[in-house]
Order: C-alpha cells, then structure tokens, then sequence
C-alpha cells in the first residue's frame, strides 16, 4: 500500500476518491472569482539549500504524490493545499502578499532537494511515513518546517526533528490507544497480542502494552510476533488462543495480518469465540479473499479502528485526508501571522501555540482577525481537533473510527470516537 502501513482509507473511500479527483482539480485551485493561487511546480534537482532568511514572503512547499501508486490519494490532499491557499489569500495572505505554493511530485522526486534549493520557508507533506524516516533530516538540517498530514508511524514520535516536524495524522501510538480502549469495551480482561515481527509491528506492539497497562482493566495473557516469511502460522494462532484469552489484537498488514486472523478463524473454538480487534492495515482489498472465507460468527466477533480519513466538516475540502493537508497550510500560514514573519524557525515555534489554548476559530480569517486584535487562537480545522503537541509534534487528541467486516470481506465505517494521548 502507498501508506507503508500508515492509515488506510476504506476500499469505497478509494472509488470515491478517484470520482472525485477531476471535480477537485477545479473546486479546490478556484476562489470565487475564479482566481487561482500561484502554483509552481518544481523539477527535481539534487542541491539542498541553506537555511532562508526572513523576507517577507511564505512560500511553502507541497510533497505529495502526484504519480504513481500514491497519486489516487495524493491529488485530492495537493488540492486541498491549493484550496487552503486561495482562502488565505483572498483574507489578505501574508504581510500584504499571496502565499506562494511550489510543488514536487513525492511519487517521482528522490527527496526535499527541490523544495529546499527553492528557499521554502515550510513544506506539507511527505505522505509517506517510510519516505519521511528516510529524508526528513535534510529539511531539519536545513531549518525548514515540515507538517504531514498522513505520516502516522510511531517512530516519528522521536525523531529528531529540532522542533520543526508536525503532523496533522495522529501518531500510531494514539491508534494504539483506540485499540486498548476499544478491547476494554469488549468487557473481556484478558488480551493476547499478535504483532508483525518488524520495526513498525514491534513498536506498535509495544505502544499497545503500554496504552493497555494504562487503562489498568486488561491483563495481557500473551505477546506472539510472526513473519511474513512464515507460510503457515497455525503455531502462532494456537498461542493466541491460549490462556484464555477472551480478547486478541492483531497488528499486521492486509497480507500477513489478514493470514493471522484466518489462522486465528481456523483454530477457534466453534464456541466462546474471542474478540478480535485490529489496526487499520487489515482495511482493504488485500484482506477482503481471507475475511470472507472467515465464518460469519468469528467474522462477526472482528472489529478495527483508523484514523478518521474523510471530515464531516461542512467546510471541509473532499477527498482522503485532504483536511488533514488543508489544516498544515492553515496551521503553517497562521503561525507566520502570530510571529509577524516567515522565518521558518520563528514559524516553527508558534506551530503548537496556534492550535491551542485561546479563542477558538475555524477559518484562516477568523483566526486572522483574532491575531490582528490581539488576542491568542485555539484554531480548529476541518480534520479534527489540532491541538499540537510541543513536545512530539504529533496531534494530543486523535479522531477515529470503528469498522467491521461484511459477509463479503469488505469493510464498513462506523462510530467515530475520539482518543487523548496520556
């Protein structure tokens, strides 16, 4: 998947996203006298610049998918940036002028380099958590801002960003506490743990135990790793299913993740079925063959829970996670406002500030006008609660959602509900 296990929209979300994209492409670079926010887009190049000096002018980057297996969900999120812009530039832009958006293709470009040698004082994006871990250093060691809006792995939670990383996704480690909370309402007390045997499953693994010692009314039976490499894994649903335990979490991915859950299906007694809660890998095609083969009791006994992917927002732009984009251009222009300048260190330190703690507002030009008298602003976008944490980055509260599993695989939204970081 495009998301290298980050948050993965539902298989209808991904046939809505598609109609929507040529619709989009108008809606979002338009405001209402037809006027289009300055759009550049970049070549890629291979020289990273240095750090830019306040000039009077916020230019941000955009690297988000345009090609390839991404660009589905990159094009609505690309959109929604250039939607953000035309709205802050007809409340008046930054210091007088139009904030000017360059773009590079995340799909085809090796990296930042074109973005930084451009001067960008701010870049949205990448989405992609692996493309993140692998290239984040050089917009930090450049001193340019970088907000995600899709990037969820755990491991950003630590990374030495220097204060200039940001996410409008939440963390992984919030996913783990949906699922804790989600098993504690299962009102069993006894929960096996079966995790993907890399990096991104062993450090949700651990985000899970930690968020289910928290809760304090689960005791966790079993923590059982598997590999993708492992054709059979019989072994390792027997050891779920031991110990009686009434609840299992499985982290994994459509493929690996959804063999565990049949494994799981075929070993379980025809009686006394355990709950099974998993992350929002198991969404999509690619688990839709073994879900199905499942039988209908133990398939009905499976819930999940993903980030919140499409905003009920009225104002909020179409498109998978294209709120989450349009709330960093917001987030971004709106802490240039506060610092009164484009100096991306000074931006970077008003990041959390502008999210939280004064009058709430919901639009650039509200949150705008409270600058201008004076007062503190608590800005709520289409995506959720922003509210940005000073230490990690990462949003403290995070929105999700509930999905089962239908007779034929395909899995269905529920209740969202909303998670807070400890």
């Amino acid at each position: 998947m495009f998301f290298y296990r980050d948050a993965v929209p539902t298989t209808r979300q991904l046939r809505v996203a598609g109609a929507l994209a040529a619709a989009l492409v108008l809606a979002s670079c338009s405001g209402d006298d037809g006027e289009v926010a300055p759009t550049t887009t970049v070549a890629p190049t291979t020289t990273v610049a240095t750090v830019r000096e306040d000039n009077g002018q916020l230019l941000i980057g955009v690297y988000l998918p345009q090609t390839g297996v991404g660009a589905q969900l990159g094009t609505p999120m690309i959109e929604a940036t250039e939607l953000a812009a035309t709205r802050i530039n007809e409340a008046g832009g930054f210091n007088g002028r139009d904030v000017r958006l360059e773009i590079v293709d995340e799909g085809a470009s090796p990296g930042f380099a074109p973005l930084l040698e451009s001067g960008v004082d701010a870049i949205v994006g990448p989405a992609s958590s692996l493309v993140a871990l692998s290239n984040l250093a050089d917009p930090v060691s450049a001193g340019v801002v970088t907000c995600s809006p899709t990037a969820s792995a755990l491991a950003l939670d630590d990374f030495p960003s220097s204060g200039l990383f940001f996410r409008t996704i939440p963390s992984d480690s919030l996913q783990a506490a949906a699922i804790a909370l989600k098993a504690e309402l299962t009102g069993g007390t006894r929960i096996a743990i079966g995790y993907l045997d890399d990096p991104y499953g062993r450090a949700f693994a651990e985000a899970l135990r930690s968020a289910i010692d928290a809760r304090g009314n689960l005791n966790v039976v079993s923590e059982v790793p598997y590999s993708g490499d492992d054709e059979d894994l019989t072994g390792e649903a027997a050891l779920l299913l031991a110990n009686e335990a009434s609840i299992i979490a499985v982290i994994g991915d459509t493929d690996d993740g959804a063999r565990l859950i049949g494994a799981i299906g075929d070993g379980a007694p025809a009686t006394d079925l355990p709950d099974v809660i998993v992350n929002d890998q198991l969404r999509g095609q690619g688990s839709q063959p073994v879900i199905e083969g499942l039988s209908p009791q133990f398939r009905d006994k499976i819930k999940g829970v993903s980030p919140l992917a499409v905003s009920d927002r009225t104002d909020a732009p179409e498109g998978l996670f294209a709120a989450n984009a349009f709330d960093c251009v917001n987030l971004i222009a709106l802490s240039a406002l506060s610092a009164e300048s484009d100096n991306p260190s000074k931006i970077a330190a008003q990041m959390p500030a502008v999210s939280v703690g004064g009058r709430v507002c919901r639009t650039y030009a509200d949150c705008a006008d409270r600058l201008a008298q004076g007062l503190r602003i608590d800005y709520d976008g289409p995506s959720g609660n922003t509210e940005l944490s000073t230490t990690t980055g990462s949003p403290t509260h995070g929105e999700f959602v509930e999905f089962t599993f239908t007779d034929d695989g395909i899995d269905v939204s529920g209740e969202s509900f909303d998670v807070e970081s400890e």
